[in-house]
């Protein structure tokens, strides 16, 4: 593919989800300018037919088998440096695109931005059924960043997902921004570095994209792994917050302290609370303890009133 025809670079990491993949892959419009970049993850090929796997062999789509098994950051990375389009786009394999995409690439070829942000809608995975937006709140802030004319500063820091948006490709590489090879939060980083150093953001206020819901899907793991790994995501955040005076925006650390003490794993005060106490500063931690003290207390109140 001529680089200098490629207009979108579309990066779809995948792991032993074959048959949604080939849905994700079928609501991308067919199109000489459209370059699509799959990786995956060292698939079981006890799932995974790997001679029919989705896209293989198909105009504009690359097919890139990785063995390291190192998660959707590593292939997500691998994508990077294989796209040659002016604009970056990411799914995940089991979510898909809305009938306005082809519309949007029409609109978006020529444009001078550093980020193009969307609103996103959502569907239960299996059955198409159509379940609140996982981006509810990311919709909101957006709409009321056109309302306002102005880039909500929570738009910069709090929309964590990689998805509905689209990013300049020489922008992202101008800054040298990747992807954190992690476990799992991997795409944390990568959206609050991005966003901070963007001088010109859009907002389109079309629906985009679909992230599904499925209950085998990373984002439902409590596993003390995925757990861990969200903490660690949530504290270098909190680092890069704090260089450039935005700690306002971290995530919730305390949440992930509290899913690992309901399992009583003995470890949660030497591998989550005092990496915390010596991460965060005092203000930020008498604040979030005094905010989980004040939703736990209205909580058993509204549960007493209930059950009376």
């Amino acid at each position: 593919m001529n680089k200098s025809s490629v207009n979108y670079s579309i990066i779809i990491p995948h792991k032993n989800i074959p048959t949604l993949l080939r849905r994700c892959l079928d609501s991308i419009p067919k199109r000489n300018d459209v370059q699509i970049i799959v990786v995956d993850d060292n698939s079981d090929p006890g799932i995974v037919d790997f001679s029919k796997f989705p896209g293989l062999n198909e105009t504009n789509i690359e097919v890139y088998f990785t063995k390291e098994g190192k998660g959707a950051g590593y292939a997500r990375n691998i994508g990077l440096s294989k796209a040659k389009g002016k604009w970056l786009i990411f799914a995940d394999a089991d979510d898909f695109f809305n009938d306005c995409f082809h519309e949007i690439m029409d609109k978006y070829q020529t444009v001078d931005a550093d980020i193009i942000f969307f609103l996103s809608n959502s569907v239960e995975c299996d059955t198409m059924h159509p379940i609140e937006s996982r981006g509810k709140i990311y919709n909101e802030w957006l709409i009321e960043s056109l309302k306002k004319g102005i880039i909500l500063e929570e738009v910069r820091y709090c929309i964590n997902p990689p998805w509905a948006k689209i990013f300049s490709n020489s922008f992202i590489k101008a800054n040298q921004i990747q992807f954190d090879e992690v476990f799992t939060a991997n795409d944390v980083m990568f959206s609050v570095k991005s966003s901070h150093l963007a001088n010109k953001i859009l907002i389109d206020a079309n629906y985009l994209y679909c992230s599904t819901v499925r209950s085998d899907s990373l984002d439902s793991q409590t596993q003390l792994d995925h757990i861990q790994s969200r903490f660690e995501v949530a504290l270098e955040k909190y680092n890069y917050l704090l260089e450039i005076g935005k700690t306002k925006y971290r995530m919730d650390v305390f949440n992930f302290i509290m899913q690992v003490k309901k399992q009583n794993n003995p470890d949660w005060i030497k591998h989550f609370l005092i990496p915390t106490i010596k991460t965060m500063k005092f203000k930020d931690i008498s604040i979030d303890l005094f905010l989980k003290f004040k939703d736990k207390t209205k909580y058993l109140f509204i549960e007493r009133c209930i059950t009376d």
